[in-house]
């Protein structure tokens, strides 16, 4: 006890208190135990909801042109910026690099990440998506096409892309 008591002192000799000892609560009324909340864990959300719907830089306000428009006249778009939606039919499964769209039966568009710069989530198959990119028409070297079909691309016959700058999922 006499331990205590000289700690005690020593404390409020130099200006710290003692952990076990309050002085100022003492004279009042008692302290209350702190009682922590109950925090129950939250559940691993996977709900569509809880992915990004921007991807890349934001799409602008410049006038939609529909996909089947462009699919089915690429030489009037070629080389032009454009902004348009369809549904995701495919997404690159090693990295979410590219994505395949399409609207209605028109045929698919690849549309890759400009230069690698964003990436899709992998699992956004089937979902509408807006795009704004520049449009292309080149035909794939083999090399590429091949590996465009090792991860799961359908559209590598065609010469139509849309090199993506922007992705909003919708």
């Amino acid at each position: 006890m006499p331990t205590l008591i000289c700690a005690c002192v020593l404390g409020l000799f130099f200006g710290c208190a003692s952990p076990s000892v309050d002085t100022a609560s003492e004279a009042t009324e008692p302290v209350e135990p702190s009682v922590e909340p109950s925090v129950e864990p939250e559940e691993t959300a996977t709900a569509p909801s809880d992915v990004p719907s921007q991807f890349g830089q934001p799409i602008s306000e410049r006038e939609r042109v529909a996909l089947s428009d462009i699919t089915a006249a690429p030489e009037q778009f070629d080389g032009q910026v454009v902004s348009t939606e369809g549904e995701i039919t495919a997404v690159c499964q090693r990295m979410g690099c590219w994505m395949e769209m399409k609207d209605g039966d028109g045929p698919a568009v690849r549309v890759p990440m400009a230069g690698h710069a964003f990436f899709l989530p992998k699992d956004v198959s089937g979902r509408r998506a807006r795009v704004e990119g520049h449009v292309a028409l080149r035909t794939l070297p083999p090399g590429e096409a091949a590996h465009l079909a090792s991860e799961g691309a359908q559209a590598i016959g065609q010469r139509l892309q849309i090199t993506a700058t922007g992705v909003e999922l919708l």
